[in-house]
């Protein structure tokens, strides 16, 4: 994160202007310029106990505007530079929380309460602000599980000064807005209450602002996401939009991915330079296997983090499944140029793309490569097929078995192996792989169907299940292809084994078929007479 200017190291935030209690309807600012600067100063307090982003932000420039007010008191100016500063850290706060761009308010502020006159109300901030530049580093909504150096650093200096930031914010907890929400931040980052009922604990310190929209956002955010209250909050106050990202991410995970980009769409129209909302509407995209659009928000996700390791492997998955598999490629190396993130993601994508443009060897340094990263089944299975493509048969015999060991209810690579077997010519070992394949593929077959199913059920959006279901459709005819040859392969082994009967009943399943057809009946000519 970036540091804010030494400048305002002694600068510190006073008590909250215009304390007005906390209402449900939306709160308007008054532009009535004829309205003296202390009604335009409870109004902004107003806002600023409203608690949304937009409401912080309009009462930072109302708060700012009475400041450079022509011929006002020294006095309201001072209060009015205190309280925008305040306004201006939680706006720092919840871009913070939700992991959207700096938009600089805070710096701006700062440098506003270091022009005006020094006070012993701004003496202490400095120590603030290096509190608040270590929220947003971990717990956060919009925040990555990839950490920056600067992220890490941040993290480590929380930890280092939690017990004696922790005690300093109980004690100035309940004094103005800043330190009500950040107590609660703090606490709900750095001292993880497990439950609910632990974080309401936490509004004990703070009586004069518990009941507050503010407060109420955090606290609906500090244990995992309480939608009620959150959805509550909106209906209130249709201002605070920042709830759609909640509400997307919890469309998420009930798999709902119409009502996921519905809601993230509206989150990022709000604010576009918002990383983690791109990415995450990439996701879902991803889930919904519009690899090109997904594919566009990566992109976005980048104008805002050029380095974002989320958003460049997301980038790269997207170009390999949509085909472009030259772009995934270029896109690969910007990604191991950091040098430290999904090295491992980064060469086992890189192996995939290069298989597609049939550049073995180098897949096959790269697959080795993410082998000593990755423990999973696609890593050997992916290995297996680059082997298989270069004639190296015991090698690929060894990886395949390899990643049926680690998901044995993968039936593709259970029919890789079973070919390599044939090429091998150990025809029982084969025999039985390909019949375990036609076995695990009826069940494929079922569950796909089950899938299609799902996706006709109304309600949805048609062009998503249109693209869902013919992609399903395509395995389908995929695997209908892989158990034919299954059944044939069968029968061959099995006429290689001298087992004729089992010979004969595989051959008959495909007697029909148009690949196989016509192979099928001279292998049945070519075997004895039935036993009657």
């Amino acid at each position: 994160m970036r540091r804010l200017a030494p400048a305002v190291a002694a600068l510190a935030a006073v008590a909250a202007v215009g304390m007005a209690a906390a209402c449900s309807r939306p709160v308007v600012l008054n532009q009535d310029p004829r309205a003296s600067p202390q009604a335009r100063m409870a109004d902004a307090a107003q806002l600023v106990r409203a608690g949304c982003l937009d409401c912080l932000v309009d009462a930072y420039h109302a708060y700012k505007t009475v400041t450079s007010e022509p011929g006002a008191a020294p006095a309201i100016a001072e209060d009015a530079t205190a309280a925008a500063v305040r306004a201006a850290a939680l706006i720092a706060i919840r871009e913070r929380e939700l992991g959207i761009t700096d938009s600089g308010t805070l710096a701006e502020a700062l440098s506003l309460a270091g022009s005006a006159s020094r006070s012993t109300a701004f003496e202490s901030l400095a120590s603030l602000v290096d509190i608040i530049e270590t929220l947003g580093a971990r717990g956060a909504a919009g925040n990555s599980p990839v950490a920056s150096d600067q992220q890490m650093a941040a993290i480590a200096t929380a930890n280092r000064n939690r017990t004696a930031w922790t005690e300093r914010l109980r004690a100035e907890a309940d004094g103005n807005e800043l330190a009500a929400y950040l107590s609660l931040a703090f606490n709900c980052t750095y001292n993880t209450p497990r439950t609910n009922e632990a974080a309401d604990a936490l509004l004990d310190a703070l009586p004069a602002w518990k009941d507050t929209p503010l407060v109420r956002f955090r606290l609906a955010t500090c244990v995992g996401f309480r939608m009620p209250a959150l959805e509550s909050l909106l209906d209130e106050n249709p201002r605070f939009v920042e709830v759609s990202y909640y509400k997307g991410l919890q469309a998420v995970i009930a798999g709902d991915l119409d009502e996921a980009d519905a809601q993230l769409d509206r989150a990022y129209t709000w604010r576009p330079r918002w990383a983690s909302v791109a990415i995450s509407r990439g996701n879902v995209l991803m889930t919904a296997e519009d690899f090109e659009r997904a594919g566009e928000f990566y992109d976005r996700a980048l104008v805002v983090a050029p380095d974002h390791p989320e958003a460049l492997l997301g980038k790269v998955r997207a170009l390999t499944f949509a085909g472009h598999y030259q772009d995934a490629l270029a896109a690969i190396d910007v990604l191991l140029a950091l040098e430290r993130w999904y090295i491992g993601d980064a060469r086992y994508w890189r192996a995939v793309n290069e298989v597609q443009l049939e550049r073995h060897d180098e897949a096959w340094d790269d697959i080795e490569g993410a082998a000593k990263l990755i423990t999973n089944a696609d890593v050997p299975k992916l290995a297996g097929v680059i082997a298989v493509r270069r004639q190296q048969w015991p090698v690929a015999r060894a990886k395949f078995e390899e990643a049926q060991q680690r998901n044995g209810a993968d039936c593709e690579t259970s029919f890789y192996l079973a070919t390599v077997l044939a090429a091998q010519r150990q025809w029982q070992a084969s025999v039985d792989a390909f019949v375990r394949t036609a076995d695990c593929l009826d069940g494929a077959q079922e569950e796909l169907q089950a899938e299609i199913a799902r996706l006709q059920a109304p309600g949805g959006s048609p062009e998503r299940q249109a693209r869902q279901i013919a992609r399903r459709e395509q395995q389908l005819a995929a695997n209908i292809r892989m158990r034919a040859t299954s059944w044939f392969n069968t029968a061959a082994g099995s006429f290689n084994l001298s087992r004729h009967d089992e010979a004969r009943r595989y051959a008959e399943r495909v007697i029909d078929d148009p690949q196989f057809g016509d192979r099928a009946r001279d292998l049945l000519a070519r075997l004895p007479s039935a036993t009657p």
